[in-house]
């Protein structure tokens, strides 16, 4: 297996079909589409980052935060473990800790158990978090019919176009000027959904069947996120590529290592499918939220990116595509 989010079918044969007990108490679980669990009124899910390219601890709080509220749920705690490499300094560990509890003190999320460990086979410190929430709307990915909008928040290749600029300056700037980079490395500020959750919030109090299901745009980019989506909701789409929103600083930044922001990790962006998407996008955006209603779903099982007059079908996520840049994988196509 190669380096990277696990093939669909490695992860139905792998790790989907040896689970055999089902609780009947779970309304939300592991599947093609579903990175949370929903039990009761708790949500929980559970990301994990290595110091590779992902860069930081934060990753791995987003990204476990961000799945709460792809779920249906509003964080309010989180455990934290962290392995280190043997013979690591005890400043390695303060700097990490330290790092997690601002950022979940700006989320109002509370660190209430973890463990720490020293391990000789780990080479570089890995963090595993997870995420507990309050359910605050129910996810229906069963109810989707065909004609429902589908929305996207902030712009395709966030994070990997913010990772790739802090990263590759040095290349960067041999093409474009520092301060453009420096706009495109800055997005790395916008990798979180809670700005997302706090008008959902106000969406399903008004109105609490406004959403259907959502996921979050991570590993695998825009056209991994629609496929997995999609897949849960069992329906097709088409998606004109004009509607998708976009950032021209990560679009040159992706040219420049020809590699396609559209399958580049977008933390920090999410996905929604809703009757009404105008009213939605209205809402998002007088939050200052950048947000499209990007397709609809279909009867038909096609997945349909629209370019001009050209048709392009969507094929489960073969990996993302800075997997490309930092460890010279095959670019997915």
């Amino acid at each position: 297996m190669r380096t990277g989010k696990l093939p669909e079918h490695t992860f139905k044969r792998s790790v989907i079909n040896p689970i055999r007990y089902r609780r009947k108490n779970i309304d939300f679980r592991v599947s093609i589409g579903h990175d949370g669990a929903v039990f009761g009124n708790m949500v929980t899910a559970m990301a994990t980052t290595a110091f590779s390219y992902t860069g930081n601890e934060i990753y791995a709080l987003d990204n476990a935060i961000n799945n709460v509220i792809a779920a249906g749920g509003k964080p309010y705690a989180v455990s934290v473990a962290i392995l280190l490499p043997e013979h690591s300094e005890e400043a390695t560990l303060r700097q990490i800790t330290g790092n997690l509890a601002v950022k979940a003190e700006q989320y109002q999320v509370e660190i209430v158990a973890g463990h720490t460990e020293l391990v000789p086979s780990v080479v570089s410190p890995t963090i595993t978090v997870t995420a507990y929430g309050e359910k605050i709307w129910d996810n229906r990915h069963d109810k989707v019919t065909a004609g429902m909008d589908i929305i996207m928040t902030k712009w395709v290749g966030l994070y990997g176009g913010a990772i790739l600029a802090g990263l590759k300056e040095n290349e960067l700037v041999t093409r474009y000027p520092k301060s453009y980079i420096e706009t495109a490395a800055s997005y790395l500020d916008c990798t979180s959904l809670m700005p997302e959750l706090a008008v959902m919030e106000i969406a399903v109090a008004e109105n609490p069947g406004c959403i259907y299901a959502a996921h979050d745009v991570s590993n695998g980019g825009l056209f991994g996120a629609l496929w997995q989506l999609l897949s849960a909701c069992n329906c097709g789409a088409e998606i004109p590529v004009e509607t998708i929103p976009v950032k021209q600083e990560i679009i040159e930044v992706s040219e420049y290592f020809d590699i396609n922001p559209y399958m580049m990790n977008g933390q920090g962006s999410l996905l929604l499918i809703t009757e009404n998407g105008k009213s939605l996008v209205e809402m998002m955006e007088a939050a200052g939220i950048t947000a499209s209603v990007i397709g609809k779903t279909t009867q038909l099982k096609d997945r349909k990116i629209i370019i001009g007059d050209e048709e392009r079908f969507l094929v489960p996520p073969k990996g993302d595509a800075l997997n490309a840049v930092f460890y010279g994988q095959p670019i997915p196509v």
